[in-house]
């Protein structure tokens, strides 16, 4: 019998407030939404991400794009699909928390039966 591929995430690291911006700490590098690309975010625009000395790393998003109602903020950043649900990254932006997971996308995972 085949086996279908299903995604699957695993937690990757986390995501913290970086004065206006969100800071990426995944397996030990950190990575940067700088503040002024924040109001990009919620206007369906990709924005970069930037890594500590400020070299462009990656893209990130609200997703879906064309879609009122956002789900979550995925970011890819050196060939990885990484996403933080929506619902925490709004709890960390207004102060509610003070970090969110960050969950990574692994590929080619064979789904259960």
């Amino acid at each position: 019998m085949k086996q279908a591929q299903a995604p699957a995430y695993s937690r990757a690291g986390e995501a913290r407030r970086s004065g206006r911006g969100i800071a990426l700490h995944l397996g030990g590098s950190q990575y940067y939404i700088p503040p002024e690309e924040m109001a990009g975010l919620y206007s369906d625009r990709i924005v970069e991400v930037v890594d500590e000395s400020g070299d462009r790393e990656g893209a990130a998003w609200l997703s879906p794009v064309s879609c009122e109602r956002k789900l979550d903020l995925t970011a890819i950043i050196r060939d990885r699909l990484y996403v933080v649900p929506v619902k925490d990254m709004q709890r960390l932006l207004a102060g509610g928390r003070n970090n969110a997971p960050v969950m990574e996308y692994l590929r080619n995972t064979p789904a259960r039966d």
